[in-house]
Order: C-alpha cells, then structure tokens, then sequence
C-alpha cells in the first residue's frame, strides 16, 4: 500500500514567485555595485550607477505590479464604490 502523501504545489510564475525574483534581482544589483565600487576599474562610478538604477526600476516595477494586483482584487470583490 502506497503512503498518501499531499504536496503543495509550486506558485511557478504566482505572485510570490515574482516577488522573490525580485527581491533577489535587487539584492544582486545591488551588490554588483557595491563590487564594482570595492575593485575599481574603468568608470567604476557609472558602473556602479547603473547597477544601481536598475535595482530601483525592478522595485518600481514590483510595486506598480502590487497596486495593480491589489487594485484587481479589489474590483473583482466589488468592495469599491467608483465615483
């Protein structure tokens, strides 16, 4: 007799596998510039500027999806009176 066992299964492409891809894009972004900064190299500033203006476009970017996902569910409830 085989033993039943109950899986939860993977929020693959759900919002909190968005999330944590996010998050983990910022984190690396972020220390990419960090890294940059630390070694040096040619134009290490603007390096470390751009690694760190694209962790800020991946934050926007979660947080305008968060209001978008939050501002859906609220209109499929129907809690929200327009006016």
């Amino acid at each position: 007799m085989a033993a039943a066992s109950i899986e939860k299964p993977l929020d693959v492409g759900g919002p909190m596998s968005r999330r944590a891809a996010a998050l983990a894009n910022i984190k690396w972004f972020r220390a990419l510039a960090w890294r940059v900064l630390r070694d040096g190299g040619p134009q290490a500033d603007l390096r470390a500027a751009n690694a760190r203006a694209a962790a800020r476009i991946i934050l926007r970017q979660a947080k305008r999806d968060a209001l978008v996902k939050q501002m859906a569910w609220e209109a499929l409830r129907g809690d929200r009176v327009l006016p």
